[in-house]
């Protein structure tokens, strides 16, 4: 769906720049029984904020920061609005399934509406856009506070939210005013998290590794520097891995033999930490950093230890239970020659 498309590449983008967030809400009103009548999952930057359901009809957060962020004052403003665009879509589906001569079927109506905010401009740019059945259907043109039809079946719909004075007065002030309030209250302390930083080496001689856990948005740069100055030689970046909690997890190593006579540091977005021997061979810095090759081989050797006692107890054990044949044929002889005696 278009739609949805342009929706995971604007949030996809605004990642991948630290200094810009974008705030995106997608409203969903349907006809299919399966789901709740209407739904809206805010979105800001790669975290999902808070949810609203026609199901518990009420704002719940999805991130334990949110409601403090925005405050008792802005948190029941934002719940208002949830409801109240439950009510205005649920009435806009109806009105253009007429229009369109829809009557007998199932429908579905959606809005993404939100807004973009550079911290380092303090620029912001707001966006507004309905889709009808998975089809773009009209956007809002916020410079001339107009809106415009996407498709020609959206035309009588369009005009009619024209001539709606207190509807675009309202989503005049939305855009100018409260979206870029919230998202400026959310920003970087919430949504730009550095982690913590950990080197460890699994053997002399092997690459060094920095263990980066707990950092967000995905797209954080993660980086060496030698002597005061970015390196890429000899460096090997991970892969970047969910840890559960909303942040994520990685690993950068760099082989050098001048660890004694440079200094490296290693960088996660604003964030630094300087290499040294005592950071290195701190007991408990090589934590989630894969199998421990010690712990492994004891492992196995315990392991291979019980399996021989196990097997050389179990070896004797059936032995000893295991009719003798010898015996038992002595035995049968000297019967044989008192049976024989007797006759």
């Amino acid at each position: 769906m278009e739609l949805q498309c342009l929706t995971l590449c604007l949030l996809f983008c605004s990642a991948a720049t630290a200094e810009k967030y974008v705030l995106s809400t997608m409203y969903t009103v349907t006809q299919v029984s399966c789901q709740p009548k209407f739904t809206a999952v805010t979105v800001v930057n790669e975290q999902q904020i808070t949810r609203f359901d026609s199901e518990h009809n009420m704002l719940i957060p999805t991130q334990d920061w949110v409601k403090e962020a925005l405050k008792d004052y802005h948190w029941n403003n934002y719940s208002q609005i949830h409801l109240s665009e439950f009510a205005r879509l649920r009435e806009e589906l109806n009105a253009t399934m007429k229009s369109l001569g829809h009557t007998d079927s199932v429908h579905t109506f959606q809005r993404r509406s939100g807004c973009e905010w550079d911290d380092k401009t303090s620029r912001v740019q707001g966006f507004d856009e309905y889709g009808y059945d998975g089809v773009d259907f009209i956007s809002l043109d916020l410079d001339q506070m107009k809106y415009v039809p996407r498709t020609a079946l959206a035309k009588a719909t369009a005009e009619r939210w024209n001539s709606d004075d207190n509807l675009l007065k309202f989503q005049r002030h939305y855009y100018n005013t409260d979206c870029s309030n919230w998202l400026k209250r959310i920003g970087r302390v919430h949504l730009k998290k550095t982690g913590n930083i950990t080197f460890y080496q699994k053997k002399a001689f092997s690459p060094v590794v920095c263990h980066v856990t707990g950092f967000c948005p995905k797209a954080m740069k993660i980086s060496w520097r030698k002597n005061g100055k970015d390196t890429t030689d000899n460096v090997s970046i991970g892969d970047i891995l969910p840890d559960g909690e909303g942040t994520y997890i990685r690993d950068i190593s760099i082989f050098s033999d001048e660890l004694d006579v440079s200094k490296f540091t290693c960088v996660v977005g604003d964030s630094f930490k300087n290499l040294s021997r005592e950071s290195l061979n701190k007991p408990g810095n090589n934590f989630n950093t894969g199998p421990n090759v010690a712990v492994i081989s004891s492992t196995v050797i315990l392991f291979t230890l019980g399996f021989s006692i196990i097997t050389v107890f179990g070896f004797f054990y059936f032995r000893r239970r295991r009719p003798d044949h010898s015996r038992t044929d002595e035995g049968r002889s000297h019967v044989e020659r008192i049976a024989s005696d007797i006759q």
